[in-house]
């Protein structure tokens, strides 16, 4: 097991992680593209598995990873490079966002799955607790143990590692580095487990 002081610099931003350049487009969103004054070119689908999406006249866009505006602006410069308008008005709207899950075991209020809100990329221990439904009665909750897969840059998984993380002491700021209290970050796929507590 690995404890939490092995973590090298303690985020001292808020409890949750959000990309500054706004939400990125995932696999499994569910989306619009409007063209003005084209619907013929208006599509509704999802997000495929690698990222992109099948458009009127022009194929397969990769959108995956792209905030909407930058999504938008690729579609308006494949439809003129393909010369099929001169100048589109591309707009995108998410009809669904893709749900990204932690999932709970043992001694927790509430066990399975947690949804991320959508513009999440990652949330602190505490605050996944706290929104979860937070810990039962008998739970130990200096030792809560969180499962984490690392994947490779094209996807395939690399390793999974287990952290032992005590969440009361981050908590009540027993648990402190030399500038703030600390922070243990948790991430969409994590799995998260606390056992209970000798009575």
């Amino acid at each position: 097991m690995t404890s939490i002081h092995a973590q090298t610099g303690f985020n001292t931003d808020s409890s949750v992680l959000r990309d500054p350049t706004g939400y990125k487009l995932r696999s499994g969103d569910e989306i619009t593209v409007h063209v003005r004054g084209e619907p013929d070119c208006t599509t509704e689908g999802f997000v495929n598995s690698i990222g992109n999406i099948d458009l009127v006249y022009i194929g397969e866009v990769m959108l995956g990873g792209l905030n909407l505006k930058d999504a938008e602006k690729k579609i308006i410069d494949s439809y003129k490079e393909k010369l099929i308008f001169r100048n589109p008005s591309v707009k995108i709207v998410i009809r669904k966002h893709s749900e990204r899950v932690v999932f709970l075991s043992g001694a927790f209020n509430k066990t399975g799955p947690y949804v991320f809100p959508p513009e999440v990329e990652a949330m602190n221990i505490v605050e996944v607790i706290s929104r979860a439904g937070g810990f039962n009665a008998i739970a130990r909750k200096n030792r809560v143990y969180v499962t984490r897969t690392f994947y490779t840059m094209n996807g395939k998984e690399r390793e999974t590692k287990t952290f032992e993380i005590d969440v009361e002491g981050i908590s009540n700021g027993s648990i402190r580095d030399a500038s703030a209290r600390p922070k243990f970050w948790i991430y969409p796929g994590d799995r998260l487990e606390v056992p209970e507590r000798l009575i």
